[in-house]
């Protein structure tokens, strides 16, 4: 061999060796193609993916989506809609942080675009606040559903089920906080709307309907939480089966009922009814199944089962929550 090739061959063995040694991968695919359109694909596939089960390609899926919407201008609704979509994939993951920082970059990008489109910061401010109900941090939800009612109001008037939708939420957290009697106003002036809007709004109805059975609970008015409950249950079937996740979360809340009365035969059908459906319906690791699991817990404590017990409380840390 002349040293000509032999110099040509060492040059390219470098040059092979630097490209073995870069992390960065380029889909060629992905080249020459209209963002726009790769977006809409990309975004398609991870929505695909997520409602099929299949976390990891979904959340690698989001991740290309979200860099090809990065080459957008600042705040446009393709990235914001990546956005929201990757949040709720990280809640079904347990990665809660990063769920909520999404959610905040969401917001921020909102709040310099309104009043362009109040309705999207009010859509926003609402997903976070629901996430923090979740993890029971009540006065920043309180807050931000605050603000977005005003939002909507002033776009829509306070006759409108938008509006509804976030009372039904306001009145939960302020359930939660323990201001009843305003809780109770809320929940009804939301169920009132719904009541004039029609089917569309059933499930809405039906989970407003839940929260003031959980109210009433509270309250101590225990046979008319438990026929709202049931109320809801019925209505939630009409609207999505008796298999969707709705009713996972009210037939738990109705066996809390339950518990409380010392109906533990009752009550034990019921979390193992919603402990199936949440399961099938959100996977192992969401922050629902993990509240049945404590709130079936306590129920085995009080019926003297402490060894089952502990080993559902373990399953509810082992969610995170």
């Amino acid at each position: 061999m002349s040293p000509t090739a032999r110099r040509t061959i060492a040059a390219l063995a470098v040059f092979a060796g630097v490209l073995g040694c870069t992390t960065t991968v380029v889909d060629p695919s992905a080249q020459a193609r209209d963002p726009a359109e790769l977006w809409k694909e990309q975004v398609e596939q991870a929505t695909r993916s997520h409602s099929q089960g299949r976390l990891d390609s979904a959340s690698e899926l989001y991740e290309k989506a979200l860099a090809t919407s990065r080459a957008f201008p600042p705040g446009d609704p393709r990235t914001l809609q990546t956005l929201s979509q990757r949040a709720e994939l990280r809640l079904s993951q347990g990665l809660y942080e990063g769920a909520e920082q999404d959610y905040q970059e969401v917001i921020a990008a909102e709040r310099s675009n309104s009043p362009t489109d109040g309705d999207r910061l009010a859509n926003a401010l609402n997903s976070l606040a629901v996430f923090y109900l979740d993890l029971d941090r009540i006065s920043e939800a309180e807050a931000l559903l605050a603000e977005a009612v005003d939002i909507r109001v002033a776009i829509y008037g306070g006759d409108h089920p938008y509006v509804a939708a976030l009372l039904q939420n306001l009145g939960d957290a302020e359930r939660r906080a323990g201001n009843y009697s305003v809780a109770e106003d809320l929940l009804i002036r939301s169920l009132t709307i719904y009541s004039l809007a029609g089917r569309d709004y059933w499930r809405n109805a039906s989970i407003a309907q839940n929260n003031l059975a959980l109210l009433q609970a509270a309250t101590g008015r225990v046979q008319d939480a438990e026929r709202n409950h049931l109320y809801a249950i019925r209505l939630s079937i009409k609207v999505a089966g008796e298999r969707n996740t709705d009713i996972g979360v009210f037939t738990r809340d109705l066996a809390t009922l339950y518990t409380h009365q010392g109906r533990f035969g009752e009550a034990e059908n019921l979390y193992r009814e919603s402990i199936s459906i949440l399961r099938e319906g959100l996977g192992d690791s969401s922050h629902q199944l993990s509240k049945t699991y404590r709130a079936y817990s306590e129920m085995l404590s009080a019926a003297g089962r402490s060894g089952e017990a502990a080993e559902y409380r373990r399953s509810a840390d082992e969610t995170g929550f």
